[in-house]
């Protein structure tokens, strides 16, 4: 289970403690943005990470590993995200100030 993740021009670093303690804490580096990672948090009592960046686009990880949706909408890219306290609705905040909201579809899946 991820504990930690950071952000950074390379891309995003997910820590997780390992099974084995002997091994301590290993590293996978999750890349899908073509620009810097300006913003990254994990939903409310979920492994679902979101991460903003300056290439425009809000990429949602499962299980903090595996990307589940991308969306776009700000043409000079974003600075800030956040989750709405249930999880339904993530904002995101773009480098020309424009907030854009977008809320969890009807069946559940996915965000639009």
């Amino acid at each position: 289970m991820p504990l930690l993740a950071s952000s950074s021009a390379e891309g995003i670093v997910i820590w997780e403690k390992q099974d084995d303690a002997s091994l301590g804490w290993g590293a996978i580096i999750l890349s899908n943005h073509f620009n810097t990672v300006e913003a990254i948090q994990f939903a409310p009592d979920s492994l679902m990470l979101a991460s903003a960046a300056a290439d425009g686009w809000l990429c949602l990880w499962k299980k903090a590993k595996k990307i589940a949706q991308t969306l776009q909408g700000a043409d000079k890219g974003f600075s800030s995200v956040a989750w709405h306290p249930q999880g339904n609705k993530i904002a995101a905040g773009g480098q020309n100030g424009e907030v854009i909201i977008w809320s969890k579809g009807s069946h559940g899946v996915g965000f639009g």
